[in-house]
């Protein structure tokens, strides 16, 4: 029995850690949003579930590159393990497409709206050690303070954090920082570009950070594994939701989609350490 239950976390894993790749696509090509209210589109889910209309491959491609431009240019980044990382970047693509997007796409089409609104709140809520230590480590105290009263009232008031009282009500903001960008913030440079199998684009930087956020991060404090490993599968399947064909979408609009994710990738980190 507890063989089969450790072979199902193995399983789960791949599921959830492919997600990764399609959360940096869908946000890599948009302004950053770490210093405004988190997740406008919470306030309504339909924003950007572009997958319901005829028109969406052409409305999603748009939004993609509207703010390409304003995009600091992308830093040059060696990529000495290509082959190694091509290779991951096409089995984390058939992942998602087998895994991801059909129990994305399944989830979204019988969960409804507040259900996947509060559960984003909730775990959004759940990361504040990460946020307030990494914005301790850079130096943003005023940040940090700001991320304390809003994970207080969002558990109390909120309800655990599946309200977003303190952001609707008191408007406050949140910083999402992490440790691959207090890295960044000292002057580290990014290394060479690293494509891990199962969680994606990376950098040799930002995964030393990965590693340290890991155990800033309550949910991996769970037991048993499978339990954990099921906690975390929800989480990525339940924001992916919410715009469902963005990775699509950059795919489709890209000569060279595995060049494209690279770019999106680093670019989306370098507008965030900038911040």
């Amino acid at each position: 029995m507890k063989t089969k239950f450790y072979l199902l976390s193995f399983i789960i894993v791949l599921i959830v850690s492919s997600m990764n790749m399609s959360v940096y696509a869908q946000n890599s090509y948009k302004k950053d949003q770490s210093v405004q209210k988190i997740e406008p589109i919470l306030s309504n889910p339909e924003i950007n579930e572009n997958s319901d209309n005829e028109n969406s491959d052409e409305e999603s491609d748009e939004d993609l590159f509207d703010d390409f431009d304003d995009i600091v240019q992308t830093e040059n980044i060696p990529d000495p393990l290509y082959y190694f990382n091509y290779a991951m970047y096409r089995f984390n693509d058939v992942l998602y497409f087998a895994a991801l997007k059909p129990l994305a796409t399944g989830y979204k089409a019988i969960t409804p709206n507040f259900v996947r609104t509060g559960s984003f709140n909730f775990f959004h809520n759940l990361l504040f050690p990460v946020r307030f230590v990494n914005n301790i480590l850079q130096g943003k105290i005023q940040e940090a303070g700001t991320e304390v009263g809003i994970f207080l009232i969002n558990s109390t008031i909120g309800i655990a954090g599946f309200v977003q009282v303190a952001q609707d009500e008191f408007n406050l903001y949140t910083s999402n920082e992490d440790l691959g960008q207090t890295l960044g913030s000292y002057s580290i440079g990014n290394g060479f570009y690293l494509v891990l199998p199962i969680f994606g684009p990376s950098t040799l930087r930002d995964t030393v950070g990965n590693i340290g956020d890991y155990f800033l991060t309550p949910i991996n404090y769970v037991e048993p594994d499978y339990l954990k490993y099921g906690i975390k599968t929800f989480d990525v399947i339940n924001s992916t939701s919410f715009r469902p064909g963005d990775y699509e979408a950059l795919k489709k609009a890209a000569l060279n989609p595995y060049i494209a994710l690279k770019n999106a990738y680093i670019q989306n980190r370098q507008g965030k350490i900038k911040k």
